[in-house]
């Protein structure tokens, strides 16, 4: 089972709230994290050893976007930070977003649920899914 933190990365603290709330009704294992910004998380990247488990992240963020962050991440060498499962979401989305989103191989674009009850199906499915789902280790650095 993978037992790596999920990062939401999204500086609307309001959705960071539901999120929140959605996560201890699924009582859910995986630490969650907060970052109000990419740059928050790219420091965070370079501070550790072992990856998340997966990222989902805001497309429109202050400073450095979405696509940038993602960019960054594909940039390096190490499959520990390549493999994590990146996921977009966003309040809305135009068709080139998305289309640049996947060619920036994201495993998932999702616009962000106004109720409670969707955004907790979502984020299951979405859990559910990558827990299911076999990928490399993440603590290695080639």
């Amino acid at each position: 089972m993978q037992t790596g933190a999920i990062w939401v990365i999204d500086n609307d603290a309001d959705d960071r709230d539901m999120v929140q709330e959605v996560w201890n009704e699924l009582n859910l294992e995986n630490e969650l994290v907060f970052f109000d910004n990419a740059d928050q998380a790219i420091v965070r990247l370079s501070e550790i050893d072992t990856a998340p488990f997966i990222i989902i992240s805001d497309v429109n963020l202050p400073k450095t976007d979405g696509f940038e962050l993602r960019a960054q991440l594909l940039a390096t060498n190490s499959k520990k930070f390549k493999s994590v499962p990146f996921i977009f979401w966003s309040t809305h989305a135009t068709e080139t977003q998305i289309t640049r989103a996947y060619d920036m191989s994201v495993h998932g674009f999702f616009i962000k649920d106004s109720s409670f009850g969707e955004l907790k199906k979502t984020f299951s499915h979405i859990i559910n899914y990558w827990l299911k789902s076999k990928m490399p280790s993440k603590t290695s650095t080639h």
